[in-house]
């Protein structure tokens, strides 16, 4: 008779066999029958959510959109939207933003089968439904289904039937001693079978796909080169064979790498819907600051991560303390040769996409993931190496600067305070949208036009990195020049800086900011530029009540204790503030009133996240108002720098700037520079972040550093994202010319000399 653990070994193989089976049925399933399906949930709109349905009463005038982002292949499909509907002026519209097309259109009639062919694929598909006052409507749910043909049906069942065969031979076989290689051949066939699987589950959860279906398949097999392919899958699989010979088991391997995957793949493509940007290994040092600003945010995590888990652990306690190998020195030797490949594969990586495609300018990171895959996207966006710059020397770096007459001098005229303010996500949005509400939120900002300088400021940054932009405007160094979030942790004590400058010439310095110390590490950066004093919220204590706005600290918080400090100041030296507010922050969810109205005979769908945002605007400009206004009567000369660190996430918005023109409008963010004693500045049409601090010390008068001196008389070029020249009067992207490539190179030996090398321009 059987021993229990017998019993349980023969039922474990029957097991399986069934698991294996049934996986195979479920993606055969959604290959030939998969529904990409919406519920009212995802779409946009400003009316409340009941059970997953929108319902629009009368008297309204509107549009629901459906996807924003989902690609469909060539082909035909049937959708069905699913609802009610009492008008036949109420429509519907199958739409791609990216090409500006219509595909299909009609009366809205819930539950009709609609078919349409597409001759072309599209990474944007929006289904759109119209409402025009003239009867309620309500919609549940939008289905797409690829209609696929019998060759299709034929090919699956095949792969099905053979799979099966495989997995019955694999336990005829194990009972023979003798199919001992044959059973590793097998073995070794799952493991890169689990390796495509991953490469799939990657793609399917980085790009925002809901259910595994037909789509993913066909994107890989018609859109995406096929050596960028081979590219990603030697990357996924020299990370599997590390793994797997680390941990040694399959129990262990098969369900670590099913978690690690899905969730690096879901963090990339949250952060990407809430931000607005790819998510690289730099914002990995920020995981724990990402994880403070999340909460207003809706997280997804399709059925298709957790139906993989959970299939994933029944396979790990099927074949628990399976070994992969019993001899310690072969696992070890293989553990080796691999993360020396993997080593290779990332260093001659960046050589592979540039012999396949030259040196290409990527204008939009996230694009490029999508287009090209994880592993060759992230090559684009690692940290770059710090090295020296070519001909680096104290001669060459003294020479430069004596032949430049850029030298230190001293300064002794008259001292504004000057109070530097960066406002959270504070943003122009009639540069993407046409204007379309009712009243202009920055209609005071446009007002003092007349009387100061305002413009636009080329940030570096879009949706998000404030620190990126504190770290060009203080420092006048370009972040593209190193990457990551250089003003935390590459920025040494007593770095040359505006903060430093100011120090030298007397001021008393001080940073602001209303959320804690610790994130983005402030207090460290703050420490090491030198300010003589920081105030977060540590400081500050508790954020009352009446200045809470949407779900941070409103302007008008940070202002006040802006000037409560101003008065406590040593009045005798002049005065340096440095402010950070955090009102603007997205997500924009909550609920918030203000009287900015989204005109609805447009076309910008109802979106209550686009209304808050506004009306935070608005309120940012009256607390501008008010902060002006104070020191208006302040018997000091001061000066204040007022600007928007980068826009909002545009895509939260329903917006996604793909052509050239969108993106350097996304990367323009208002600017003023105001003052009460009747001073004039100027900085052109669009001033880059990096190279505003060294022409407004050179219009003052102090610009009495180096570099400073340089940047502010050179010829710098107008960079937008790093990479991207503009001429700055039209905001056409234009090629660099030998002389602007010339000066970038100067800057950055110069740069380099200050943060890593042997500071030789300040001797």
């Amino acid at each position: 008779m059987k021993s229990l653990a017998e019993k349980f070994s023969s039922f474990k193989k029957y097991i399986w066999v069934a698991i294996f089976v049934g996986m195979l049925a479920y993606a055969s399933y959604q290959y030939l029958f998969g529904k990409i399906i919406y519920s009212a949930a995802e779409c946009q709109t400003e009316f409340e959510l009941a059970k997953d349905t929108v319902t629009v009463e009368e008297d309204r005038e509107g549009s629901i959109i459906y996807g924003h982002a989902v690609y469909l292949s060539k082909g035909e499909y049937n959708i069905v939207i699913d609802g009610s509907n009492k008008s036949e002026e109420n429509t519907y519209d199958f739409f791609s933003a990216n090409y500006d097309k219509v595909y299909g259109q009609g009366v809205f009639e819930p539950g009709k089968k609609i078919k349409i062919t597409l001759d072309e694929p599209i990474k944007d598909f929006e289904v759109r439904v119209f409402y025009q006052g003239e009867g309620k409507a309500s919609v549940s749910r939008v289905a797409i289904t690829k209609v696929n043909a019998f060759v299709d049906y034929l090919k699956v069942f095949v792969g099905i039937a053979v799979a099966t065969a495989i997995a019955f031979a694999l336990y005829i076989w194990r009972e023979k001693k003798a199919a001992k290689v044959i059973c590793k051949i097998l073995e070794a066939i799952a493991v890169v079978g689990f390796i495509i699987f991953q490469y799939l589950f990657i793609e399917a959860l980085y790009n925002g796909n809901t259910l595994f279906d037909a789509e993913v398949f066909s994107f890989l097999a018609k859109e995406r080169a096929g050596y960028y392919v081979l590219a990603n899958l030697v990357g996924l699989a020299l990370l599997n064979i590390i793994v797997l010979m680390a941990v040694k088991l399959y129990s262990i391997y098969i369900p670590l790498g099913v978690l690690l995957t899905g969730v690096f793949s879901l963090v990339g493509y949250n952060y990407y819907e809430m931000r607005g940007e790819a998510f690289t290994f730099s914002q990995l040092q920020m995981a724990g600051e990402a994880a403070k600003v999340v909460g207003g945010y809706n997280i997804v995590i399709p059925r298709l991560f957790w139906i993989s888990l959970v299939v994933s652990i029944l396979l790990a306690l099927l074949l628990w303390k399976k070994s992969v190998t019993s001899n310690l020195y072969i696992r070890l030797g293989i553990l080796g040769v691999s993360m020396l490949s993997f080593g290779l594969y990332l260093n001659n990586l960046d050589d592979f996409i540039i012999k396949k495609e030259g040196e290409t300018v990527v204008l939009n990171l996230q694009e490029y993931y999508t287009s090209n895959g994880y592993f060759v996207g992230t090559m684009k966006a690692l940290p770059r190496d710090i090295q020296a710059p070519d001909g680096y020397s104290e001669e060459y770096v003294q020479g430069f600067v004596a032949d430049n007459g850029i030298g230190a001098t001293a300064f002794d005229g008259e001292k504004p305070d000057i109070i530097y303010v960066q406002c959270e996500s504070l943003y122009d949005m009639s540069k993407i949208y046409d204007c379309k509400w009712n009243a202009d939120p920055l209609n005071y900002l446009h007002e003092l036009d007349e009387d100061f300088y305002v413009g636009d400021l080329v940030s570096p940054q879009a949706g998000g990195g404030t620190l990126n932009v504190e770290y060009e405007m203080l420092t006048g160094y370009r972040h593209s020049n190193t990457g990551g979030f250089p003003l935390n942790n590459q920025i040494s004590a007593g770095e040359t800086s505006l903060v430093s400058i100011m120090n030298d010439m007397g001021y008393e310095t001080v940073g602001l900011h209303t959320n804690t110390g610790e994130f983005y590490d402030r207090r460290t950066a703050y420490s090491n530029l030198g300010f003589d004093r920081m105030i977060f919220s540590e400081e500050l204590g508790e954020t009352p009540e009446e200045y809470i706005t949407g779900q941070w600290a409103n302007d008008l918080y940070a202002y006040v204790s802006l000037i409560n400090d101003y008065n406590s100041r040593d009045t005798s030296k002049p005065y340096f503030a440095h402010v950070v507010t955090t009102q603007n922050h997205g997500a924009y969810s909550y609920s918030f009133h203000g009287g900015v109205e989204i005109d609805m005979n447009t076309d910008i769908p109802e979106n209550k996240e686009l209304k808050n945002y506004l009306n935070l605007e608005a309120a940012s400009m009256e607390e501008l108002r008010a902060l002006l206004e104070y020191f208006s009567a302040v018997d000091n000369h001061v000066i204040i720098v007022f600007w928007g660190d980068h826009c909002p996430a545009l895509r939260y918005f329903g917006v996604n700037p793909t052509t050239t023109e969108e993106i350097i409008q996304e990367y323009q963010t208002p600017i003023l520079v105001w003052n009460n004693y009747g001073a004039e500045f100027e900085f052109g049409a669009d001033v880059p972040a990096y190279r505003f601090t060294p022409m407004f010390l050179q219009q003052l008068g102090m610009a009495t550093d180096s570099y400073m001196n340089y940047v502010a008389t050179a010829d710098v070029p107008t960079m937008v994202s790093g990479n991207i020249c503009i001429d700055p009067e039209t905001d056409e992207m234009i090629e660099l010319t030998d002389e602007q490539k010339q000066v970038l190179s100067s800057m950055w030996m110069l740069q380099y000399d200050r943060m890593y090398g042997d500071k030789y321009s300040l001797k």
